[in-house]
């Protein structure tokens, strides 16, 4: 049978040939969509484990922190009480931790009325919300950089006894110091024990502790052997953090649920810091995150450079919580047309500090080389 001649009617003509179907209509899927972003989770619950103040006038706030208790005596009837000598005349040490406020955080962008008048779906909600999420992301990462910091904390004389960090040293490598085998779960959960033993030692109020692990370490501590708390043979026995018949906490092997460990509530977080973000690149978001030295530092595992898995955090109402904020302006936003430029305007923008203030409230699991 002879081929058919048939016309192209959704093809235009070029003088020399048909370009396939450059005619034919598109049309609006009806949705827009966009990659999943990285979630705020330490920002987001600011007010369960940081203390703010809101600035009035005034560019910095103090925290005044009281040191060890006085230490009692017996007394001797008609010798005069407290009475000291030389350096010694205050028996309450006391300091203070004074927070500043950074400069404005601010995220903004133009759209051209011209865009806005041949687009045919929305845009000014969906970029507004980048914008704010992306200055949410920038005090998460800063919140979780300081958590670490505060955990390697040194004490200081009659105030305080430092941070809490339990660090496995012997390679930098993360699937070294924590494979995704028993033998890795078996790691973490040693290491959150001992973490969890040291908030105890120190008196930590068992209540409103708070837990951030990476969505590895959450992998990592699938592979706890049979989850029935049955005896290993690569690594000493250890009860299964699954086993329904030691715990009716929520935690799912089959949802991937961690809810509870060690009387951690559990929160899967990317915000971690891992790289070296002691002078970043001008121009990216870690040099938004650290941009001045309190927010910097070398997290990469090398050498004696803590990388963490874990930051653990207590809640606000223990009354020593571990971060301290303080705000000269909350999130804002505003959109508005600039006529002068023909482009509808969008910011978001805060300006706020951040710092440690009860490095004792602070706490960490980490690797290091050494």
């Amino acid at each position: 049978m002879a081929n058919t001649n048939f016309e192209r009617a959704l093809s235009a003509w070029s003088g020399s040939a048909h370009t396939a179907d450059n005619m034919a209509l598109t049309v609006f899927s009806g949705t827009v969509v966009e990659a999943f972003q990285t979630a705020s989770v330490f920002y987001d619950r600011s007010s369960t484990f940081i203390s703010t103040k809101q600035l009035n006038g005034a560019i910095s706030a103090q925290w005044p922190r009281m040191g060890d208790d006085p230490i009692a005596s017996y007394h001797t009837p008609g010798v005069e009480l407290n009475v000291l000598s030389g350096s010694a005349v205050s028996r309450i040490k006391s300091d203070q931790v004074v927070i500043t406020c950074d400069e404005i955080l601010a995220n903004a962008i133009d759209v051209p009325f011209r865009e806005l008048a041949l687009l045919h779906y929305e845009v000014l909600g969906p970029y507004a919300t980048k914008l704010g999420r992306n200055i949410a992301r920038i005090l998460d990462r800063k919140i979780a950089i300081l958590a670490m910091k505060g955990s390697v904390a040194p004490s200081v004389a009659n105030i305080h006894q430092g941070g809490m960090n339990v660090n496995r040293t012997g390679s930098n490598v993360l699937t070294t110091a924590f494979p995704t085998s028993p033998a890795g779960a078996y790691n973490f959960r040693t290491n959150l024990n001992s973490l969890a033993q040291t908030f105890d030692e120190r008196s930590v109020p068992a209540e409103g502790r708070f837990l951030f692990i990476t969505p590895y370490i959450k992998s990592v501590l699938r592979f706890e052997a049979n989850f029935d708390g049955s005896a290993l043979t690569s690594v000493p026995t250890m009860a299964s953090t699954y086993n329904r018949d030691l715990s009716n906490q929520p935690n799912d092997v089959n949802d991937r649920i961690v809810g509870r460990l060690e009387g951690f509530n559990v929160i899967v977080t990317n915000n971690l810091p891992s790289t070296d973000l002691s002078a970043p690149s001008a121009g990216t978001e870690d040099a938004a995150v650290a941009n001045v030295a309190k927010y910097q530092g070398v997290f990469t595992g090398a050498s004696t450079n803590k990388r963490p898995v874990a930051v653990a955090l207590c809640s606000a109402d223990t009354g020593s919580p571990g971060i301290g904020m303080v705000q000269a302006m909350g999130m804002t936003s505003h959109i508005s047309p600039d006529e002068r430029r023909n482009t509808q305007f969008l910011k978001a923008q805060i300006m706020c500090g951040l710092d440690v203030i009860c490095p004792w409230s602070c706490g960490s699991i980490s690797f290091s080389a050494s």
